[in-house]
């Protein structure tokens, strides 16, 4: 099984993860990558047991969205994969996500 992330993903990840740092300082940061990385092992290993994104977004077919463990704020948006998962997108919930993932 594998986890991969497309451009746009990587980057909300070093955003969200340089905003806890500015706001709270270093270890929010590290539990929130914690968080992170145990919550995308859960996908990897279950990748339809979440929700697809209701309604349905015509440019991410098969999207599906799960909170972040203990940080709900953030949503990660993916798609299931034949080796795993694809993360699309990891949003601020309170965002405007479909216009982030262009729908």
């Amino acid at each position: 099984m594998s986890i991969e992330y497309t451009a746009d993903a990587a980057v909300d990840i070093e955003t969200a993860v340089d905003e806890l740092v500015d706001r709270y300082g270093p270890s929010p940061a590290v539990a929130f990558q914690t968080r992170l990385d145990s919550t995308l092992t859960r996908l990897e290993a279950m990748p339809l047991a979440y929700s697809l994104v209701d309604p349905p977004l015509v440019n991410h077919p098969g999207l599906r969205v799960m909170p972040v463990a203990k940080f709900e704020s953030r949503l990660i948006f993916y798609t299931p994969t034949p080796t795993g998962i694809l993360v699309v997108r990891v949003l601020p919930a309170a965002s405007d996500w479909q216009a982030a993932l262009g729908d």
